[in-house]
């Protein structure tokens, strides 16, 4: 640990570890409100910013950015409290130029800054900290400084089990690439014969039923060879799997995808319904 990480640690609190009981609150709204932490218990989660100068350029940019992010916020339930050391008279005035939704609330000496450990160890002011308080009453998750709002609001939804939209859509997009596509031939040779096409065919029946009667452009592997020698495919993605009839390049298929492959196809028919160009006897037909 450096010298200067040590010397920030004596004089400033790590942040509230997760799973530690919350700190009572019991702090006054710009506009006269006493809002106390006990009214929530139970209720909702409550993310708190503490914040060391709330009339900074710094602070009041991340406040914008957090309260843009508020209906996300918002429709997981959370309430959200931005703390400083500023009396409401400069309060009141902050918040309408930043035009927030969410209030902000004075804590004059850093009082319940330092219960939650987002004050200097030695002086009465207060450090910029996040902390999110879970339904249960317990630290979710702390942060020291701003951290980005897309950070706040993934400590949020994981706080309660939730995924963010982006990231369910991702996780979906991903769910698609890794299904194996059920094609016919047509839609298969359609596939390999396009320009610059990043498809590749892997025939995955006998040597002999191979070299009797396969398509030109195919890799022959056996599919009882393939978890051996999948490697020599140099790609685990863009992958057409041909069998006779089409329930070995079925197997062959889900392997690839069970390797994380995405964009796996199984030729439906195999080579008995294979309308492309194919190579029988030695002879290209």
């Amino acid at each position: 640990m450096s010298l200067a990480t040590r010397l920030g640690n004596l004089l400033t609190w790590r942040p509230p570890a997760a799973g530690a009981p919350t700190p009572d609150l019991s702090l006054t709204a710009q506009d006269g409100t006493w809002i106390r932490m006990t009214d929530y218990a139970g209720e909702r989660p409550i993310l708190l910013a503490f914040l060391g100068k709330a009339d900074g350029q710094a602070a009041g940019e991340w406040l914008r950015a957090l309260d843009a992010a508020r209906p996300q916020i918002e429709e997981m339930g959370a309430a959200v409290f931005g703390i400083c050391t500023l009396p409401p008279d400069r309060l009141r005035p902050l918040k309408d130029a930043l035009d927030l939704g969410f209030a902000l609330l004075f804590d004059p000496l850093a009082v319940d800054g330092r219960r939650f450990r987002a004050s200097s160890r030695w002086r009465p002011v207060l450090k910029d900290n996040v902390v999110l308080v879970g339904k249960d009453g317990r630290i979710a998750w702390a942060a020291r400084g701003l951290p980005p709002v897309r950070e706040v609001l993934q400590a949020l939804a994981e706080s309660q089990g939730l995924r963010l939209e982006a990231e369910r859509e991702q996780a979906a997009a991903a769910a698609d690439r890794r299904e194996v596509r059920q094609l016919d031939s047509l839609a298969a040779v359609e596939l390999l014969q396009a320009p610059d096409s990043p498809w590749i065919l892997v025939d995955v029946r006998t040597l002999s039923e191979f070299e009797a009667d396969h398509a030109p452009q195919a890799i022959h592997i056996p599919v009882d060879e393939l978890p051996q020698r999948y490697e020599e495919l140099g790609q685990t993605d863009h992958i057409l799997c041909v069998c006779q009839a089409g329930s070995r390049s079925a197997a062959a298929s889900e392997f690839l995808a069970s390797l994380g492959g995405a964009h796996i196809g199984n030729v439906q028919g195999g080579m008995s319904a294979w309308a492309g160009p194919r190579v029988t006897g030695g002879l290209s037909q």
